[in-house]
């Protein structure tokens, strides 16, 4: 993640504000984090990169998507799990990543499934081993194949 463009910034933002809320964190508070004049970003803990440099359109298309349709995202993502899966015992990160994966998805279907894809794999490469990056591509894969039988 040398050169972050402002869309890729944007959703890396939004699985981390995912993740806050799975750990308990609130949409109002999200959002006045974003929008605080001191916000910035810390990537591998060695890059700052101010707040200015994300797309914010962008990310609350996707995060007040993902909120708002949580619901059917989870179901999504537990349609498509193993026999015997749980959504509740998928890594906090690794939920985080599917969700606002989906919400795009769901959100921006002209956009390639392809870029979508790779861009949340790049994500998922920060935190992941192998096993868990083919775990979302495939879960991902399944569900944009379910939802364009569907349209």
């Amino acid at each position: 993640m040398n050169k972050l463009l402002p869309k890729s910034l944007s959703r890396y933002l939004a699985v981390q504000s995912k993740y806050n809320l799975n750990l308990g964190s609130n949409r109002e508070q999200i959002i006045h984090d974003i929008n605080s004049p001191n916000f910035s970003v810390f990537l591998d803990f060695d890059k700052k990169i101010k707040y200015k440099r994300f797309d914010k359109n962008f990310f609350y298309k996707i995060f007040d998507n993902l909120v708002d349709n949580n619901d059917e995202i989870e179901k999504l993502i537990i349609k498509n799990l193993s026999v015997g899966w749980q959504i509740d015992r998928l890594p906090s990160v690794l939920s985080a990543i599917l969700s606002v994966a989906i919400s795009e998805i769901l959100l921006c279907p002209k956009t390639s499934i392809k870029i979508i894809v790779s861009e949340y794999l790049k994500i998922a490469e920060s935190f992941h081993k192998d096993d868990e990056i083919k775990f979302i591509n495939a879960i991902l894969d399944n569900i944009h194949k379910e939802l364009n039988k569907s349209a």
